[in-house]
């Protein structure tokens, strides 16, 4: 059988030779042909968080093709530093999506599929999809616009709210199939109304990606003492809390930051050391708070790195460390990437998360207090400090073996591709008025 082709708009995918980094649609294309199928990944040129361009002027779109899978980029608009221009670049690429001439050059699709965070590339996909006699799936990566209304953004009976729960409904009842990584998003939109057929595919890890298995120094990578002066204050005996990812308001790092100050003033807490990796919007927010602590020298911001550079940071921690809001939102699941990563490295986890399920616990690879529960970190901190090192390796090791047997991008591209599969095969895929037989849609 000939390979498929599908097509995924994906506003912010990455791809490992530009970005210096691969997510999760890029780790599922790079597996797909092993399962009949082609993927091409539409994004935006922007990257996300940081908001910076990834085009010089003039340029509008710039093609990418790989061995296994393709990328096409469309220009965005910057909003590295004028966040509200985020809401451009937005529009600018659901546009360009659109716009006839854009997507010229790329194999004819059989499937598209269609991925939130935010709806309108969800929809556009959608668009795209009837115009070329296609099933449609919808990937539902964020709970829009709950999610915007439990974080404060937008009032729950504000306009863009009804505008968005419209959105996300057309988007549900064009689709063949609903995929996501959050395990109750089907019952999430079932309790509103919508039915679909509905996959749980969360996100997962690479392990080829990660340079150097677990308990093997990687000198080359880990930071010198210039850069990192709390290990040269204390050399040998820091015992290091580490986060790796971005600094945005979903991410919470406030109540771990006073979390740490907390642990620090304990006795035996002298020798905790707290580095953040990463970079985004709260970041400044947080300096502010670090610095207004009683260990402000002893909290180290490392900025943006690249994957590897990260990984190489999270081997040399003796804790890894992550915290969630307290929202109702999650109770529908949650699907952290740095989670499966920092399990991946084998290390202790920290994780702040009022939700039922999570895989640290599963795994029995950690410390789980409620979200944003400032003593319940502190004391997880703490409780994992004084760990004898034999403790915490027993407890990464149960995490990584957890998150090879259940999230390996392996074993999830075959579940992502049986969706395929299936909505393809659906009668549903039929329902479109440019296909023989077929009814119009709404």
């Amino acid at each position: 059988m000939s390979e498929r082709v599908v097509w995924v708009v994906a506003h912010y995918a990455t791809n490992r030779e530009r970005d210096g980094r691969s997510g999760r649609h890029e780790q599922f294309a790079r597996r797909l042909p092993d399962h009949g199928w082609r993927a091409v990944l539409i994004a935006a040129s922007t990257d996300h968080p940081s908001g910076r361009q990834g085009f010089g002027p003039g340029r509008l779109r710039r093609r990418w093709h790989g061995p296994t899978h393709d990328f096409l980029w469309l220009r965005g608009v910057s909003y590295a530093r004028f966040r509200p221009a985020r809401a451009l670049d937005i529009l600018l690429f659901t546009a360009l999506v659109l716009l006839p001439g854009t997507l010229r050059g790329l194999p004819r699709p059989d499937l598209v599929v269609g991925t939130s965070v935010h709806p309108t590339a969800a929809w556009a996909g959608s668009v795209l999809a009837r115009r070329l006699g296609v099933p449609f799936v919808l990937e539902i990566r964020d709970l829009c616009p709950e999610t915007l209304v439990q974080f404060g953004v937008v009032g729950p009976r504000s306009p863009v709210t009804r505008a968005l729960t419209r959105l996300q409904r057309l988007c549900v009842l064009r689709a063949v199939r609903v995929v996501s990584p959050l395990e109750g998003a089907g019952r999430y939109l079932a309790e509103r109304g919508l039915h679909a057929p509905f996959s749980w595919v969360p996100n997962g890890v690479s392990p080829e990606l990660v340079d150097e298995p677990p308990g093997v120094a990687c000198r080359d990578s880990e930071p010198s003492s210039a850069e990192n002066p709390a290990r040269d204050r204390s050399p040998g005996a820091t015992f290091e809390i580490t986060y790796l990812g971005s600094m945005g308001p979903a991410n919470a790092l406030g109540p771990i930051v006073n979390a740490f100050d907390r642990a620090a003033s304990r006795p035996g807490g002298e020798h905790l050391v707290l580095r953040l990796v990463g970079t985004g919007p709260a970041r400044p927010a947080l300096e502010r708070r670090a610095a207004a602590g009683r260990h402000a020298d002893r909290v180290v911001f490392e900025g943006q790195v690249s994957q590897v550079r990260a990984r190489a940071i999270g081997r040399g921690a003796d804790c890894l460390v992550a915290n969630l809001r307290p929202l109702d939102l999650y109770r529908h699941g949650t699907s952290l990437n740095k989670v499966f990563e920092y399990l991946l490295l084998a290390k202790p986890v920290v994780l702040g998360a009022s939700v039922p399920h999570d895989p640290v616990s599963a795994a029995g690879a950690g410390l789980r207090v409620d979200g944003s529960d400032v003593d319940g970190l502190a004391e997880a901190i703490t409780a994992v400090a004084a760990m004898t090192p034999a403790e915490r390796a027993r407890l990464g090791a149960r995490g990584r073996e957890h998150v090879l047997a259940h999230y390996d991008f392996d074993l999830l591209t075959a579940r992502l591709a049986d969706a395929f599969d299936a909505a393809v095969g659906s009668p549903a895929a039929t329902d479109d008025p440019t296909r023989p037989g077929g009814r119009a849609r709404p």
